[in-house]
């Protein structure tokens, strides 16, 4: 039996398609690092050697592909925020600034549909930050960028345990302290109200084989507490009032028994107190939105092994989902947004 004619190299190139355009970058096109002297591609914001931060024109940066990923809790990262305008958004347009974005098209437009100013994004860098906010005037989204530095949630707001209204200024009693401060009704600014809310669920697992454990039983527990933040016009920290360990005798006769109803009544004293302060009540209706980039904090934490009888035991965690930190956010956002 004779064997298949093989075919010469000639033929065997005449065959394959022919492609047009050089899929590398020129030369010129290319990024140099300043910190190890290689050269990157025009769609890196960082080196793709040592991953340092690129020097990047104007012109280079519209061949920038945005990368914004997932960023851990305690990251410190720069916050795109979204100011609500005018401008209408198509499907072609919305569908766009989602790739942009990162974000899924049908969540975007529920931020823009909330009419507020909202995070649209978390980035790693400023530069970064910049260039998306920069992307996104083309479509005419304005934006603006806060940093987590600036929100500053490390620090906690201050807690009082009451108040004492004078003809012209606020007096606020810490808690557990002997401390005071004064706040002029001219300066009090900001009233922000909202929720604290905070799930715990309790595992207890037995070790089944090697690598594998069965749940034996959980519990779920889950409380809420309401309340207020406070802040004058130049300290963006805030004081914060909960129901909880807080003297309502301010409120003198329109004191009432629930103490949900008194925060209700002690935040519509300080408005007509300080008229000119704003009052934000929309968290309760945003934490849908918020919890696409401003994610709540979930935290896993293990009980150990305990004997449940001779060389038999079970492992215990407790998980706990609490969205203070998302709150403390939006709460200082809104000191930003003034």
């Amino acid at each position: 039996m004779e064997e298949p004619e093989k075919n010469s190299s000639e033929e065997w190139l005449k065959d394959l398609p022919v492609q047009a355009e050089n899929p590398a970058y020129k030369a010129e096109e290319m990024i140099l690092c300043a910190k190890c002297s290689r050269m990157s591609p025009p769609t890196r914001l960082n080196c793709f050697y040592c991953g340092a931060e690129l020097e990047i024109s104007e012109a280079q940066s519209r061949n920038l592909k945005s990368h914004l990923r997932k960023m851990e809790f305690w990251e410190k990262g720069f916050n795109l925020i979204y100011l609500p305008g005018e401008s209408s958004f198509d499907k072609v347009k919305s569908t766009e600034i989602s790739r942009i974005l990162n974000l899924e098209r049908e969540v975007l437009q529920k931020i823009i549909d909330a009419g507020i100013a909202l995070p649209l994004a978390r980035a790693e860098s400023e530069k970064e930050a910049e260039i998306i906010k920069q992307r996104l005037q083309e479509f005419d989204v304005k934006t603006f960028v806060l940093s987590d530095e600036s929100v500053s949630i490390e620090k906690p707001h201050r807690r009082l345990r009451g108040l004492e209204f004078l003809d012209d200024k606020l007096i606020l009693i810490f808690f557990n302290t002997d401390e005071i401060a004064e706040i002029a009704a001219e300066d009090l600014s900001l009233i922000v109200t909202g929720a604290i809310f905070e799930r715990k669920v309790e595992a207890v697992e037995k070790r089944v084989k090697k690598g594998e454990n069965k749940i034996l039983r959980t519990t779920e527990t889950a409380s809420d507490e309401f309340l207020f933040d406070i802040y004058s016009r130049n300290d963006s920290i805030g004081y914060r009032i909960l129901a909880k360990g807080f003297d309502f005798s301010c409120l003198e006769t329109e004191k009432d028994i629930l103490a949900k109803d008194n925060l209700k009544k002690l935040v519509r004293k300080l408005h007509e107190f300080a008229p000119n302060a704003k009052t934000i009540e929309t968290y309760l209706q945003v934490r849908e939105n918020l919890a696409s980039i401003w994610e709540v904090e979930e935290r896993s934490d293990s009980q150990g092994l305990k004997r449940q009888s001779f060389g038999n035991f079970n492992l215990e965690n407790i998980t706990t989902v609490n969205n203070t930190a998302q709150f403390n956010k939006y709460s200082r956002l809104q000191w930003h947004l003034l």
